[in-house]
């Protein structure tokens, strides 16, 4: 005789421990509800295991490298320059093991939240089984996030290529290692690598580092990855991958061959929906993405969706953004209910040095749609850029042309990700750039170039009326 599984019910479950699954799941605890957590990795999701936190903890790293490297340009003589970087490796596993120490099983089941580990699939529309259970539940919400893309060349699948979700398990600063994608991932791992030891060599299929960022931004990129001495090869495809004795050959389009002891595929990610077994539940999606409307709720009511598993874009702070809306939504009445602000702008930062931060509308998206004005102030004019040596890069800043609506805005640059949370606040409270002008700014902060930005409105598009009569 067959057992039957085991049955447990439960007003709300949620699939996946990462940024906007804990998010629902301790606040619901938190307003007193009995939450199942479902997770069938390890918890925390890919930011604390595989993304931001391993990644920027190994980006440290290689600052203080590059800073050692670039100790004399600052009048320091160092006798001896060679960097033994292996315990950068072992350091970032320290980190990522002492934040997820907040997030596992233990630390969430003290707060009341209940924990299971393993892989949820639906076999109802308020069915799930994990493992040998089968759990019911009034309301489900689906955060079971994304996971690299893995292209379609021949010979990849073939080879022991690495991913975000493998790379920090190197034992090793490799010596030589060849990154496919100049994407914020790539051109993040590809740079810091670079400076910790490895000749790196970067392969994108775009023209362009970064291509989702204005091209200014782009060419400060690639300049500072050349200075380095980064070998980029731009605009071409991969046609071929083999691995033999210990070596990655890949054969690009162009016929041009390189050699590697290390790969890293870094060219995209996809939303995890294949396990889910989405049909048993009657929830529409397709490959790029759960279908959720504006509160979070697929098109089964009880059945809700936030992070990467609903599409693009993939950011920890859009699935905390999401999460936080679809948490009200399940704690309050209906009256309450809040829909998520897709109206809102998403901050974006890429953390190579200098740090590429954006928001809004391109210069080129908005002059389709707008009489806009540009104000652009670069870091060679600003005194605390030029104190620390760093004077690459800029502040962009689009706006509509009389009023000084903010509409977007670039910053490349030292704390770019820090400087934009100035114009994030202001777009989002529909401040005009005029106004940031009587901000009182301290002296000197990188955060002085967006006032002198908001001083150009007077300057260049007020002043120059009276100076044409």
């Amino acid at each position: 005789m067959i057992d039957s599984p085991q049955v447990k019910s439960y007003p709300l479950v949620v699939i996946g421990a990462g940024a906007g699954g804990l998010v629902v799941a301790i606040g619901a605890t938190k307003a007193g509800k009995k939450v199942l957590l479902i997770e069938k990795g390890n918890y925390g999701g890919d930011c604390t295991n595989f993304g931001c936190i391993p990644s920027k903890s190994l980006i440290a790293s290689a600052s203080s490298a590059a800073t050692i490297k670039e100790a004399k340009e600052l009048g320091i003589e160092i006798s001896s320059q060679v960097i033994q970087a292996n315990q950068s490796l072992c350091r970032i596993r320290e980190i990522v093991t002492k934040i997820r120490s907040h997030e596992n099983p233990n630390a969430l089941n003290k707060l009341g939240l209940e924990t299971l580990t393993g892989t949820a699939k639906f076999v109802g529309p308020h069915d799930l089984q994990v493992n040998d259970e089968i759990i019911k539940a009034k309301q489900i919400v689906i955060a079971t996030g994304s996971s690299p893309t893995i292209p379609a060349i021949k010979g990849l699948d073939k080879t022991p290529f690495l991913t975000n979700e493998t790379i920090f398990e190197l034992e090793e600063i490799p010596k030589n290692l060849v990154v496919m994608g100049g994407g914020p991932i790539g051109c993040e791992l590809a740079q810091a690598f670079l400076r910790l030891g490895s000749k790196v060599t970067l392969i994108h299929s775009h023209t362009e580092l970064l291509n989702k960022e204005e091209v200014c931004a782009q060419e400060v990129i690639a300049a500072q990855f050349k200075l380095e001495g980064m070998s980029l090869h731009l605009g071409i495809g991969v046609k071929e991958i083999s691995y033999h004795e210990g070596h990655f050959q890949i054969f690009l389009e162009n016929d041009h061959k390189i050699e590697s002891e290390t790969l890293l595929i870094s060219v995209g990610r996809k939303p995890n929906v294949s396990s889910l077994n989405l049909e048993a539940a009657g929830i529409r999606y397709t490959d790029k993405g759960i279908y959720a409307d504006a509160y979070g709720r697929t098109n089964q009511s009880h059945i809700w969706a936030v992070g990467d598993v609903t599409g693009m874009p993939f950011f920890t702070h859009w699935a905390e953004n999401q999460a936080r809306s679809v948490l009200t939504s399940l704690i309050l009445p209906f009256p309450f209910k809040k829909k998520i602000d897709k109206n809102q702008f998403i901050p974006r930062v890429t953390f190579t040095e200098p740090e590429v931060a954006s928001i809004g509308l391109s210069e080129k998206e908005a002059s389709q749609s707008y009489n806009i004005a540009i104000y652009t102030v670069p870091f060679s004019q600003v005194d605390r850029a030029i104190t620390t040596g760093k004077t690459e890069g800029y502040i962009k800043i689009v706006t509509k042309k009389w009023s000084s609506k903010i509409l977007g805005c670039t910053i490349v640059g030292p704390r770019a990700g820090e400087m934009l949370g100035e114009i994030s606040l202001a777009m989002y409270a529909g401040i005009p750039l005029r106004k940031l002008s009587a901000l009182i700014h301290p002296y000197p902060t990188y955060n002085g170039a967006i006032r002198k930005a908001a001083d150009l409105w007077l300057t260049q598009t007020i002043l120059s009326i009276f100076k044409s009569k």
